[in-house]
């Protein structure tokens, strides 16, 4: 009988592991198709979190405490802590690119250096999604920026 019960009991704890594993995003954009990719992507926002192609870590101020990536139907708009910009986003074949539509034009002198996070999306040759984690990617597969899934 006790033994009964130990079995059970080690049935359910595998079972529970089980679903928790089964239901994380696995989500794999390197296997998706360019719909799935658009479709995971729209009416989403993500903060940024590093500019690796400067190996720099964005830094949260009183006066910028986030810098966000939106998509909304195939537009992006972003900002680099001094202008915004914005434009088409395209996925073709995997191959993603951002087309720059609008930009701000403000003066961002050398005592705003410290605040400005500009993301190259000119390079962007691809994009790669783990769970909450957006990385934009160059044409040798290096990540240009990361950013995690902003929450609603």
């Amino acid at each position: 009988m006790k033994r009964i019960i130990f079995l059970a009991i080690v049935l359910m704890f595998n079972l529970g592991i089980m679903s928790c594993v089964c239901s994380q995003n696995k989500f794999d954009s390197q296997k998706a198709t360019s719909e799935q990719i658009k479709n995971t992507l729209n009416n989403t926002s993500w903060v940024l979190k590093r500019l690796d192609v400067q190996n720099r870590d964005f830094v949260p101020t009183d006066e910028q405490k986030e810098l966000v990536l939106s998509f909304n139907d195939n537009y992006y708009s972003s900002s680099d802590g001094c202008n915004g910009q914005g434009g088409e986003f395209n996925i073709t074949d995997n191959k993603v690119s951002f087309d720059k539509g609008m930009s701000t034009m403000r003066y961002c002198g050398d005592e705003m250096k410290h605040l400005i996070y500009s993301v190259p999306f000119g390079s962007v040759k691809s994009i790669q999604i783990k769970k909450d984690e957006l990385q934009l990617l160059d044409a040798e597969k290096n990540v240009i920026a990361t950013y995690l899934k902003k929450n609603a």
